[in-house]
């Protein structure tokens, strides 16, 4: 009989701390979720601003060497109107053979560049052409008006709240930074972007946040 007892005693005390541990398990998740949510509360909500977006339909976007000339050295294109700027290099012989465009412009029809030598070009140098393809180019601005630091990879960018890619593949930061600070205002110049024709409107998200803007 006192062997029973004994057996039982212990099956009750064995049943009671699982019922313990149990009761603890739960309690413990809830203080660990209960933080969670303290922390979320306690972290600021993005807080930013689009201060500005331009959208250019006629920007120069690509170039053809249609005649890369003899006797050239390296020096710029410039046009007398539209805003667009660029340098040009050459080979030993002084043919053209790359450009790079430093500023895209703005045009109804591409235009043609003047073709100037950094340092005097030879009097009998070939006259070359190089010809311009005009498509978008998006220019916009952003302020984080907020007081905690966010990534790039955490910032989306929509047009007409489609086609979400992060910041981070439209945007190269001239710091080598990855992260937008508060007060800090980001220009992005996101150039021929895949827009459809009714796609008029950009948006940027940051976690609960979203601000969109009609490009003007």
């Amino acid at each position: 009989m006192g062997g029973s007892v004994g057996i039982g005693g212990l099956i009750i005390g064995i049943s009671m701390l699982v019922v313990f541990s149990m009761a603890y398990q739960s309690i413990n998740s809830q203080i660990s979720s209960g933080l969670d949510r303290i922390d979320d509360a306690e972290q600021p909500i993005p807080t930013f601003t689009i201060d500005d977006a331009t959208l250019w339909e006629g920007a120069v976007v690509g170039y053809t060497i249609t005649t890369p000339g003899t006797l050239y050295t390296n020096g710029t294109l410039t046009t007398s109107t539209g805003g667009f700027a660029g340098t040009y290099t050459v080979d030993g012989g002084g043919t053209i053979i790359d450009v790079v465009i430093t500023s895209h412009g703005n045009y109804s029809s591409a235009p043609t560049p003047t073709i100037t030598c950094s340092t005097p070009c030879s009097s009998n140098s070939g006259n070359a052409a190089i010809g311009f393809t005009l498509g978008n180019a998006v220019h916009a601005n952003f302020t984080n008006l907020g007081s905690t630091t966010i990534d790039f990879d955490e910032m989306w960018i929509t047009w007409n709240g489609m086609y979400a890619n992060q910041f981070s593949s439209y945007y190269t930061s001239t710091i080598s930074s990855t992260n937008w600070y508060t007060g800090e205002t980001l220009y992005l110049e996101l150039i021929d972007p895949t827009l459809d024709p009714g796609n008029t409107r950009i948006s940027m998200t940051v976690g609960p946040t979203s601000i969109g803007h009609v490009l003007a």
